[in-house]
């Protein structure tokens, strides 16, 4: 990527942005921002735009200098459609060296011939007995367009996520178990298992991506109790293989205008309690109701948020 020294300049003594943060969600077809502005303890989303992903670094440009938003903090999510997650043996190697131990696993696991930035999350509890971490491999050409736009239209990346992880900062940090399912337009459900902020269990529930299109009858002859098994199954996988205790909450934002049905639905065959999925202190400035904006972008904004925590945490230490 080359920067001229104009941009460099601009960027380098650009005045401190009025707003919290940007949230930047990058999915197979559309490009979803929003804007956050903190007020006491809520954060407000000022301003949401979703673009088609053809010409969405032109559009962010025009979105940053409409709403005034450079030199924000910016925080990118990219979803399933961009990335792999693969679960391996941790690398018995000190952690300044693990990404690199494990680079050639990944390239045989993905059989791909594209250079790949990889990742790793450490699993919160072993796996039948084993040290285990999940890799995320995200190819390199795309991170690197992605960092491009972002610097082109003057916002100030702070970092680069995955749906997995944004939607888990939609939940409150809690040492009681929840299992939430976010599910964004004729997308795929993202199911997180989430304590105390750390991401025990995801899964991609397959089948479901149609669902904003059936009626409530017709959720009721299969579709629902499909939904309800593949949860109890997560939930029993949890207690058992991770040795977890029961998972009493469960969450859901779903793309249907039937979720108070399906939550019934779900409340019958899981021993849990069912409610939608709001974050808490979460105010929407625009015309769309929180419970309609784009989580994705919502929680990789949120992301802000975690990182100064992890700022002052380091300080105190």
């Amino acid at each position: 990527m080359r920067i001229g020294w104009r941009s460099y300049l601009k960027q380098t003594f650009r005045k401190k942005s009025a707003y919290h943060a940007v949230g930047i969600a990058i999915s197979l077809d559309t490009v979803t921002f929003c804007a956050l502005r903190k007020q006491g303890d809520a954060l407000h989303v000022a301003h949401e735009e979703t673009v088609s992903f053809g010409q969405w670094g032109k559009s962010l440009v025009r979105w940053t200098e409409k709403h005034n938003l450079a030199g924000t903090p910016t925080y990118v999510a990219f979803s399933i459609h961009w990335y792999q997650i693969l679960q391996i043996d941790r690398p018995a190697v000190e952690e300044d060296e693990i990404i690199a131990a494990m680079s050639w696993s990944v390239k045989e696991l993905t059989g791909s011939e594209q250079d790949m930035v990889i990742d790793y999350i450490d699993l919160p509890v072993p796996l039948a007995g084993a040290a285990k971490v999940n890799v995320i491999a995200l190819p390199k050409k795309d991170v690197a367009e992605t960092c491009e736009k972002i610097f082109e239209s003057g916002l100030a990346m702070q970092q680069i996520t995955v749906e997995e992880l944004a939607t888990c900062d939609l939940v409150e940090n809690s040492s009681d178990a929840v299992l939430t399912l976010v599910q964004e337009a004729g997308e795929e459900i993202c199911l997180n298992i989430v304590k105390n902020g750390q991401l025990y269990l995801s899964r991609r529930l397959k089948g479901f991506e149609n669902l904003g299109s059936f009626s409530k009858d017709e959720l009721q002859m299969g579709i629902g109790e499909s939904l309800s098994v593949q949860v109890q199954r997560s939930m029993d996988f949890y207690e058992s293989q991770l040795r977890q205790g029961p998972v009493r909450r469960i969450q859901l934002r779903l793309d249907t205008q039937h979720v108070d049905a399906l939550s019934l639905q779900i409340n019958q065959v899981v021993n849990a309690d069912v409610e939608g999925l709001v974050p808490a202190n979460i105010v929407s400035d625009t015309q769309s109701p929180v419970h309609r904006l784009n989580y994705i972008s919502l929680g990789a904004a949120l992301g802000a948020d975690k990182a100064l925590v992890a700022e002052k945490t380091e300080a105190a230490a």
